[in-house]
């Protein structure tokens, strides 16, 4: 019998709920700078976070708002 392993620990990509629950942002604002920083995956009708993506896109930014 085939067992799916499933798990919250996120590698690559993220799922806008984990997502959400990773960056403690609403999903209006997630989207928002997801699109912005290039982060933004469809597969079809699923939507995926790029997590090193977005995680580049802060820290440029906080670069940014430092200077």
């Amino acid at each position: 019998m085939n067992v799916l392993n499933y798990s919250d620990e996120i590698t690559k990509m993220a799922t806008i709920p984990q997502a959400i629950e990773r960056y403690k942002i609403s999903r209006k604002t997630l989207m928002k700078y997801a699109e912005q920083y290039g982060a933004l995956v469809r597969f079809g009708r699923s939507v995926r976070i790029n997590v090193e993506k977005f995680d580049s896109g802060i820290d440029r930014k906080a670069k940014q708002d430092q200077a």
